[in-house]
Formats: C-alpha cells, structure tokens, sequence
C-alpha cells in the first residue's frame, strides 16, 4: 500500500526493492536539496536502497553544492523555505555543473514546467520534474534515461559569425523546407531558411546570430532571402519543376513603407508567388504604416504568414491587426498535442480563431505520426517538419521533390484500383 506523508506518497517502500534495482546508480553522487525533513529522509532512502550515494543538503547547507562533478545528480524541491529553487538553479549554473537535475514541486504543473524552462535556459541538463505526490516510477524512469556520455566539447570560436560579417563575406546561404498538404501531404510550397557557412565549411542555424543583429542587417538578410527565391525558383525550372510558393522570414520591423514599398510595387515581378513569414521576435515600429504596406500587398498578391504562434510578439492582437492570410503553429505547441491537454488546446483554438478569419493554418515541427494525426483531426491546412523532410539544399529539394511526386501518386493509384 502506497504510504502518504503530508503531500508526499511513497508508491513503494525502500525494503521492497530488489537488488537488481540499483542498475540505475551510477558512479556519481546523488545531492538532494529539500527543507522537508521527512521528505528528505524518505527520498534518501529510497535513493541510497538503489545503490546512490547520497548526500542531504538542507536548504541553509548548500556548501557541497560547490563541489559537484559531472557524474552527480541534483534532486532539487523548488520551494525551500526562505529561499527557492530558481535560485539554486542559478547557483548550479554559475558553479558549472554539467551533471543531470530532478525536481520536485507541490506546486501547479504550469509552475513546474516553467522552473524547467527556468533550468534548461540556465544550460542545466535537467533530467524532468515532478509534482507531489511523487510517483516514483516515473521517478524510475528518469533514472533509467541518464546518459553520460563525454561532456560536450567547447564550441570552437569558428562556429559563429556575426550576420554583418556573414552577409558582407557572401557567407550566408539558404535551405528550403517543403510544407505538406495536411489531407493529401501533395507539396503546397517551401520554406527558405538562412544557413551561415563558418569558417570551417560547416553550415550553422542563422538563428544563433539574430539576437545580437541590427535592425539593417535583418533587412538586409530579407533581401537576400529575397534574390534566393528567385535562384530557387529558376533552378526548379530547369528541372521540370514548376516554381512552388515561397516563404521568406522578415523582421516585423521590416514590414514598414521605406524597406517595402519597391517589394508591394513589383510583386507581379517576382519569379514564384511570395509569402513573408513576419518574426515573432520584435514589434512593430509603426503599427499603422505596416498596416497599411501589408495591406497594399496583399492587393498585390503578396501573402504574409503570422511566424510562431504562440510565442513572443506572436498573438492573438497581432493576428487582427494585420491582413495575415496565414498563421503557423510554433513547435512548442505542435510537438506533443497528440498527448498533451495544454497543446492541443492551443492548437485547437489556433485553428478556430484562424479559420474564423478566413486564413489556413500550418502545423511546424511535426515529428511524429500521432502529432500528424491529431492536427490533422483539429484542422490544420498544412504541415511541416522533420517527419517529412529537413531543411534541404536547393540540389536536394529538386530530387526529394521528385521522389515524393513518384511516391504519392503511386499510393494514389494503389488507393483508386482498391476502390474498384
């Protein structure tokens, strides 16, 4: 029988593990920071009876916190009496610990996730976190998990590359991501996502370098996504391919009369059909003058994509100022809503809110069937991930294009001559 203390269950008693269990102890040391001492001695324990060396750390004694090696494992209670775990995290991070976190927590799951969230940006490694009553077969499966491997290796300093330098070196290159139909999973269009080539040769995320970018220099990176829709396209050409819809990512602050007027102008110029996926990551610098450029592109035959929903700048607020034809769920949300309640119901709402606006939906990020599935039930448009293609070099894009062509209308004529 499950034994309870106050908010803590004990779902097997220490006595009653078997010796097998200790398969989950490692060679390091387990620390558990907890200011409950009768939690502090069950989880004790429970932890020593599978073979951990245990340390107890109450939360005025944080001294051997000073002295961890990558091998340890923290079992960190967020609430600690006069102090929290937010800033034990803290102290974690500023010591260098590379070793794996657990924590506990009576307090609401949104609040645990968010001290989670809280750890990974710290660049902790944590393992999962908890809510009391512990169960601790989930406990188990934590530990099971561990890895330890060799501690990741330094970054070296040619693996980044301001994106002023990138563009003013002709370093900064472009991948396409084919986006699905979310019904038939035909190709509806791609995605243009900027590549930086370090000095090594090796390709890196843009992402890394846009934090610290000025506002002309993710104008410029526009520009360039711009001219790269048009290669892009012509290359398709040449092999047969009709020019697919195109989206390119700008800065919100890029959607102004001085950097878009020439765009809205000669939108009936460009090579493939345009659609400008605006960042999540900044505001508008003048709502009612992008109001009134998008707008006026629209007209044109342009299409702008609301980036992230969900995350940042990227709203509800947002979604009804502007003329946006198109909202993509971001990943947080997309990965997951087959099993989780909060995903899901973001998705759902997403879709409604959406499609009451007359604009489709695109799923990013899918990486599993059951995911594909579930939004396709709530009635997203479109879909995008890594469960169909990565990221692809225009050479490659041609081929896969080709191939998933062969591949779906071979799986529809096998469906019709069912149907006969």
């Amino acid at each position: 029988m499950p034994a309870t203390l106050g908010r803590f269950q004990v779902t097997e008693t220490p006595t009653s593990i078997s010796t097998s269990a200790a398969t989950t102890a490692t060679d390091g040391r387990t620390f558990i920071v907890e200011d409950h001492d009768l939690v502090l001695s069950a989880l004790s324990s429970w932890f020593a009876s599978r073979g951990h060396r245990v340390h107890a750390c109450p939360p005025g004694e944080l001294a051997e916190l000073r002295r961890l090696e990558r091998r340890d494992l923290v079992v960190l209670d967020l609430c600690l009496g006069d102090r929290d775990g937010i800033d034990v995290l803290q102290h974690l991070a500023d010591t260098g610990f590379h070793g794996d976190v657990i924590l506990i927590s009576a307090f609401p799951e949104a609040v645990i996730e968010a001290a989670r969230a809280v750890g990974v940006d710290c660049g902790l490694r944590v393992l999962g976190a908890l809510r009391k009553p512990i169960a601790f077969d989930r406990l188990d499966e934590m530990l099971a998990a561990r890895r330890h491997g060799p501690a990741p290796a330094p970054r070296r300093d040619d693996e980044t590359m301001p994106l002023a330098a990138a563009l003013a070196a002709d370093r900064v290159t472009f991948h396409a991501q084919p986006i699905l139909d979310a019904r038939t999973l035909a190709i509806h269009s791609i995605e243009l996502l900027a590549r930086i080539v370090v000095a090594s040769g090796r390709e890196i995320s843009v992402v890394g370098a846009l934090a610290d970018a000025e506002a002309d220099d993710l104008g410029d990176l526009a520009r360039a996504a711009l001219a790269a829709a048009g290669r892009v396209g012509r290359h398709l050409l040449r092999r047969g391919i009709d020019p697919l819809p195109t989206a390119i990512n700008v800065p919100s602050s890029f959607v102004q009369r001085r950097h878009f007027a020439q765009i809205v102008s000669g939108a009936n110029d460009f090579a493939v059909p345009l659609t400008f996926e605006v960042s999540e990551l900044d505001a508008f610098e003048d709502l009612a003058d992008t109001r009134r450029v998008a707008t006026s592109g629209v007209l044109r035959g342009l299409r702008f994509s609301l980036d992230d929903f969900g995350t940042v700048n990227s709203n509800i607020d947002r979604f009804v100022q502007i003329p946006f034809d198109e909202l993509k769920l971001d990943r947080a949300y997309v990965v997951g809503s087959a099993t989780d309640p909060l995903c899901e119901a973001v998705c759902r709402c997403a879709v409604e809110i959406a499609h009451l606006r007359g604009a489709t939906v695109v799923a990013e990020g899918i990486e599993t069937r059951d995911d594909l599935v579930r939004l396709r039930d709530l009635g997203v448009d479109r879909v995008q991930g890594y469960y169909f293609a990565r990221p692809l070099p225009v050479d490659v894009l041609a081929d896969w294009i080709l191939t998933h062509r062969a591949r779906t209308a071979s799986a529809a004529s096998a469906a019709d001559a069912r149907l006969v």
